[in-house]
């Protein structure tokens, strides 16, 4: 009898010992299941920048550059001409048109060197380059720039860009010395106008960006 009450005594003390295990464990195991949750759920996503329609006043300053050089020994009248933008445009704090945007320029006029000592010469409309939202943004040399919101500015029918190099000038060299050609290089930048008012659909913010504000 005495056995039998030393085993139970010994049952009710596992059993015991088992219980305060668990309780023990389940505060552990309930903060470990928290905090794997924690872990997984997904983070809160950044508000996205909501696209506006950004007036762009005529007159707005454009840089670009050639992206192949042109010579007037070979250019010829019609020849299109890729340009691309230098710096960033920037109209109200959005980005408009994006360094690196390419664009287009048209030769009009090649003159080529003379045997009287007359210089190259190549002139070119500049005609537009990309925004931001695929559009095309016409130029100008000209500055139209619009005295308000309202206004479409004036359109330019004469946006043209020359380069001349002048031969040598003295007495009877005319008759003796050639001119030179000019090359226009991809290092040689030139400050463009935006033609008129136009709007464009911006999405990017300028501290995205490198800014060349107008």
């Amino acid at each position: 009898m005495s056995i039998s009450n030393h085993r139970y005594d010994e049952l009710v003390k596992r059993c015991f010992a088992s219980a305060l295990a668990l309780c023990t464990l389940s505060p552990t195991a309930a903060a470990a299941q928290a905090t794997q949750t924690s872990a997984i759920a997904p983070a809160a996503a950044a508000p996205a920048t909501v696209p506006q329609q950004v007036l762009v006043p005529g007159g707005t300053t454009v840089v670009v550059s050639l992206t192949e050089s042109i010579s007037s020994a070979t250019a010829n009248v019609n020849d299109q001409v890729a340009i691309v933008v230098k710096k960033p445009v920037v109209v109200n704090g959005w980005l408009i048109v994006p360094e690196g945007a390419n664009g287009h320029a048209t030769v009009t006029a090649v003159q080529h060197a003379g045997g009287n000592g007359s210089g190259g010469k190549i002139t070119m409309s500049v005609d537009w380059v990309y925004s931001v939202d695929g559009g095309m943004i016409q130029l100008s040399t000209t500055n139209h720039a619009s005295e308000s919101g309202d206004s479409k500015g004036a359109a330019s029918t004469a946006t043209l860009v020359s380069w001349i190099l002048l031969g040598p000038v003295g007495f009877f060299a005319h008759n003796f010395v050639r001119g030179r050609d000019v090359t226009i290089g991809t290092d040689k930048t030139f400050t463009v106008f935006v033609d008129h008012d136009v709007h464009v659909k911006a999405a990017q913010r300028a501290g995205q960006a490198q800014a060349f504000d107008q």
